[in-house]
């Protein structure tokens, strides 16, 4: 089929569309580039780099295991490498390779738009992602990589044990890379939800986009879990604070909680886009539909929702109470269920259909088998007894690695070859591809399946070494030739894409004769994706002839092309009626100032240089603010949806929301796991005041929506005043807070108990968030006293809609703290 924009009538839109959205060449273009598609090919080879580390990472493990008493790596060396290999392969190359690098290419194709949301947030995501991975790997170039293992388990993770700054490079680096996959997600949901081309509604977009969908949501929610208990640490290894302190009333099993409501959820985050991948690579191999289309949209729902209901089937071995233990089992059982309709799905569609076995699709098959084979021995995890016996063995480092590697990677690297004639507009060597298959998925067996049977004759996870004649030998051995069998296949696969990226034959736009919508422009894709935005009647759009050739006459006609500016639709949520235009931002270069402000930061964090970090806080807001001198223009409005500033709002609220439940959390699990709070002599806050503060604050919300109501009806002045008033307020009860809050500190310290420590932390983040709140209304007040236009309108809903947000979180930290004991 012919590309969009390649036939006579569309080459003159075509050719004014490219003069408007060509990017700037060269090495400044790539830095200041705001293209989803650039940024996506960014993601993809740092998120290799980092792969190819943690792969040699995982080759030295096994080579040092290959026999008893090895000697290639020392004990302090074995560790910092299992640390290492773990936080590599989870947090910088399995989820930004997903959602970073296929989430951000392939999306805005599959659904008709020329680009994300947020554009220039798109742009941070990546250089702070980038930053992140720098800032963890400078700890392993000067001696001091974290070595308490990829889940950090404290007190191993405490000074006392770890006193070198590795732990911190951990804590202060997974913060740090949170706010890029933070930033990813909540630009995905919104694109999913506003960008979607004309007639794609919800049950129209393409399984990928849903499972992307579910990703998203998963990260937002999951990631403030893991986020603060970080914080949680750095307090009690930098400043003496006692979360985890059992003797000044810590918890360290509260680390365990809060690092796993986030590490089960993670592993189908990391799935996940797996599963995307399979859906879109499945359909056009077997020339058939997806069977259960929308039990599998579903599911997919489902399996992130669930996941975070079944955290503590890792916790089984610590001595919960057995009424918990058994509630999570049948919860770790009942999240096979959304897994098993997608397995039906899959392989009834494979069976059903005329598969042609081309490398893509052997990719999946392999997917398939290792998922059922990873699925059936995390089921076994569900019997609580087995789980206590085979916990901290080879046996769950044998499932782990089935889930991660041979369920999560196997799609990616098909998802690989798949769209690699869409990015490079190249074919890749069959042959080639189909060895690079059977050498990894042999490789993946031979490595991995053996795991079991060592962990079953009881060999433990994290040992450096072991003795002769237990019995574990032959199987190591095994294990650490198919490591090597293994890597033989992914260089091949290296070898292959790189020969074909170079002198591989010319593709066209649709090689495979795909399913959706990508595959109806050109390969590679032009910057402004479309030359004419398509329409949508079914999930299947590249198999709907009729709508292909109605975008041609559109085209000619010159509908849905937008061609005044650098100009993208937004559609309805529901229904992706056509909605707003907007005029987005092109280049830029304040996403990698603020990422390197954001990354001067956590630097002068990890050295103790807090005021200088403070400083660079204050250029980091700086950057926002002339970030924010330019306006997304709307170009013209049906006024049917909510702004993508508010879905945007909406989403940070909700990160907040995960940040500040997790905070009260803490606070009430160290509460009832007290013998008496506050400890003896401490005297209980008072009431009476802090009642009376939160009722004065929440009452400014009355002033911000009717500043808001104002502002619609175009009345500049009432509204300023509105929300200037309101500020007012809010800054006399941000005074008194710091007031009492330095009164407290009079009286007792955050360092000396685990109760002053979770109290002071609680009132400062609620602080910082009413400062934060307060910024937001000046930058309002600043951008309102130049008149009132579309956009400002927007940014007055939005922050309206954050301090709505931060009154209740008001009301519930103050009804925690004053609460009875």
């Amino acid at each position: 089929m012919t590309a969009i924009g390649e036939t006579v009538p569309g080459r003159r839109q075509a050719e004014r569309l490219e003069r408007i959205w060509r990017g700037r060449e060269g090495l400044l273009g790539w830095l200041t580039t705001t293209d989803h598609k650039r940024i996506g090919i960014m993601f993809f080879f740092t998120a290799l780099a980092f792969f190819a580390a943690g792969g040699v990472e995982a080759l030295l493990i096994r080579t040092q295991l290959i026999g008893p008493d090895q000697r290639l790596l020392s004990p302090d060396a074995y560790n910092e490498l299992f640390t290492l290999h773990g936080v590599t392969m989870i947090f910088l190359f399995v989820v930004p390779i997903s959602i970073g690098a296929f989430g951000n290419y392939l999306l805005p194709l599959m659904i008709g738009a020329r680009d994300l949301a947020f554009p220039r947030m798109n742009a941070l995501s990546y250089w702070v992602y980038l930053a992140s991975g720098i800032f963890v790997y400078v700890g392993l170039a000067i001696g001091q990589a974290p070595d308490a293992g990829w889940f950090n388990y404290v007190p191993l993770a405490s000074k006392q044990f770890s006193p070198s700054a590795g732990i911190d490079f951990y804590a202060l680096g997974l913060i740090f890379n949170a706010i890029s996959s933070t930033a990813t997600a909540v630009n995905l949901i919104v694109t999913i939800f506003k960008l979607r081309a004309p007639g794609m509604s919800l049950d129209r977009m393409p399984l990928f986009c849903y499972a992307f969908l579910a990703v998203s949501f998963a990260l937002v929610f999951a990631l403030p879990p893991l986020t603060v208990a970080c914080i949680l640490l750095e307090l009690d290894r930098r400043l003496g604070f006692d979360f985890y302190n059992v003797a000044a009333g810590g918890e360290p099993l509260m680390w365990q909680h809060l690092f796993w409501i986030f590490g089960h959820p993670e592993v189908y985050i990391i799935i996940l886009p797996a599963f995307g991948i399979a859906t879109s690579i499945i359909p056009a191999f077997t020339r058939r539909k997806m069977v259960a289309f929308a039990l599998v949209a579903v599911a997919e729902i489902l399996v992130a929702f669930i996941g975070f209901g079944v955290w503590v089937h890792h916790m089984f071995a610590v001595g919960l109470p057995t009424v918990t233990t058994i509630y999570f089992a049948a919860a770790s059982l009942i999240i096979v269920i959304p897994s098993g309709i997608q397995l039906f799905s899959w392989i009834t569609t494979i069976v059903t259909g005329t598969p042609s076995f081309k490398t893509p699709l052997l990719w999946i098959v392999g997917f398939i088998v290792l998922f059922i084979m990873g699925g059936l021995s995390g089921v076994m995890f569900a019997a609580i007894p087995f789980d206590q016996q085979a916990t901290d063995t080879y046996f769950v480092v044998a499932h782990f690695h089935y889930v991660i590697f041979g369920a999560a990677v196997f799609p990616i690297l098909g998802g690989i070859y798949f769209w690699f004639p869409k990015v490079t507009g190249r074919l890749y060597h069959e042959r080639a591809g189909q060895a690079s298959f059977w050498l990894t998925f042999a490789g993946t067996m031979v490595t991995f399946f053996p795991m079991h049977i060592v962990g079953l004759l009881g060999m433990p996870r994290r040992n450096y070494t072991y003795s002769p004649g237990l019995g574990w030998t032959g199987l190591n051995v095994l294990e650490t030739l198919g490591s090597y069998l293994l890597a033989a296949g992914l260089l091949l696969m290296t070898a292959n894409l790189v020969w074909s990226r170079f002198r591989g034959p010319p593709a066209g736009n649709d090689p495979w004769g795909g399913e959706t919508l990508e595959w109806s422009t050109t390969s590679p894709p032009p910057e402004y994706n479309y030359a004419v935005i398509p329409t949508v009647t079914s999930a299947y759009p590249m198999w709907d002839d009729h709508d292909r050739a109605e975008d041609e006459r559109r085209l000619a006609r010159g509908e849905l092309v937008f061609d005044a500016g650098h100009e993208q639709p937004t559609s309805t949520t529901l229904d992706a009626e056509l909605d707003e235009v907007l005029e987005m931002p092109s280049e830029s270069p304040w996403p990698l100032v603020l990422a390197m402000a954001i990354a001067g930061v956590f630097v002068l964090l990890l050295t103790g240089h807090w005021t200088t970090a403070v400083v660079f806080g204050g250029i980091a807001l700086a950057v926002l603010a002339v970030w924010h001198a330019g306006e997304v223009e709307v170009v013209r409005s049906a006024g049917r949806a909510v702004a993508n500033g508010v879905w945007g709002m909406l989403l940070f609220a909700a990160t907040e929301a995960g940040l500040f439940g997790t905070l009260l959390g803490s606070y009430f699990y160290l509460r009832f796991s007290s013998a008496q709070w506050p400890p003896p002599g401490i005297e209980a806050p008072s009431v009476a005041l802090p009642l009376a503060l939160t009722a004065a604050l929440v009452l400014t919300t009355v002033p911000v929506v009717l500043a808001v109501l104002a502002a619609r009806r175009g009345r500049i002045g009432a509204a300023w005043l509105l929300v200037a008033l309101a500020v007012l307020v809010q800054a006399g009860y941000l005074a008194w807070q710091v007031v009492l809050f330095a009164d407290d500190l009079g009286r007792f310290s955050p360092s000396e108990t685990a109760y002053g420590s979770i109290y002071f932390t609680l009132l400062g983040a609620h602080h910082g968030h009413v400062a934060l709140g307060l910024l937001l209304e000046l930058w309002v007040l600043a951008r309102l006293a130049r008149g009132v236009t579309t956009y400002r309108v927007v940014a007055l809903q939005a922050v309206a809609l954050y301090w709505v947000f931060v009154n209740a979180m008001a009301v519930l930290v103050v009804a925690a703290q004053v609460s009875p004991s």
